[in-house]
């Protein structure tokens, strides 16, 4: 394949992901057998797509190999036809899964609660619940059993630390187990080198808050024993800010833990940073 033929390619096949919106076909490293450099050996033989590599005429793997191969390629266009998007966030490692994006955006919530401490006897505050679009809030006392309903809305949960923290929390305070596929950002952002909570991944990946930085988890916890105790509405829209401002910063995380790990992709996957809804805390 000359150069000019593997550039326009490029450019169609950039056509077609920005049109449909996919990149999980252009992925082999969630296969058996498959590791992320060899999906990249795959990628540098032209072999950009699931198809490419059923069309593929020569002989990449043993044809052992090349029959499990094509077999996973069939569960995965199967999956990805049924949006079965556990399929694929079991079998791909920590950063890599964020390569789900483009297919369930629009079908995210991105949660975060806040609780009175850190012990698992103790309780949730409030929700915040964001889909990119509309911002909800949840507090304990006066709307806090309607996320439970709400969130039946959307594909996928996504998280910072949730699998030790969030999740844990919202199954013990509404005894429902939670079905709808998790996207914890904590080990992504880990495996991508980012260590430390989200504040610390915030500032190293340059997102900016809205809220006063004199804000923290253990501030977060005042303010609700402030409205309780001294029916503070204040602090009761401050603590709300700052749990809202923690959904909003996971999209724009996700988002740009997505186009660092696309970069080496063949094809233009890169997705424009979106913006954040005004907060206001006065």
């Amino acid at each position: 394949m000359g150069g000019g033929e593997r550039s326009n390619r490029k450019v169609a096949l950039s056509r077609k992901l920005r049109k449909e919106n996919i990149v999980l076909p252009y992925t082999f490293c969630h296969l058996k057998g498959v590791s992320k450099s060899a999906e990249e050996r795959l990628w540098s033989l032209g072999i950009v797509s699931w198809n490419d590599f059923e069309r593929y005429p020569g002989s990449v793997f043993s044809s052992e190999k090349t029959a499990s191969i094509k077999g996973q390629l069939k569960e995965s266009q199967a999956a990805l036809e049924r949006e079965n998007i556990d399929f694929f966030l079991s079998r791909l490692t920590s950063a890599e899964r964020v390569r789900i994006y483009p297919h369930v955006r629009g079908k995210i919530a991105y949660v975060d609660i806040e609780t009175t401490g850190l012990n698992r006897k103790d309780e949730i505050t409030t929700i915040a619940l964001y889909d990119g679009k509309m911002l909800n809030t949840y507090v304990r006392g006066m709307n806090l059993d309607n996320f439970i309903q709400d969130i039946q809305a959307y594909t996928l949960i996504v998280t910072y630390n949730g699998l030790r923290f969030d999740l844990p929390f919202l199954r013990s305070t509404f005894q429902k187990p939670f079905k709808l596929a998790h996207l914890d950002l904590c080990p992504v952002m880990q495996a991508l080198g980012y260590r430390g909570g989200l504040k610390r991944c915030e500032l190293l990946m340059g997102i900016k808050r809205q809220v006063p930085e004199g804000i923290d988890g253990r501030e977060a916890v005042s303010l609700w024993h402030r409205y309780k105790q001294d029916k503070d509405v204040s602090a009761l829209r401050q603590l709300l800010a700052y749990n809202s401002q923690d959904v909003l910063s996971l999209e724009i995380l996700l988002v740009k833990a997505y186009n660092r790990v696309m970069e080496g992709c063949p094809v233009n996957c890169r997705l424009p940073l979106p913006n954040q809804c005004r907060l206001s805390w006065h």
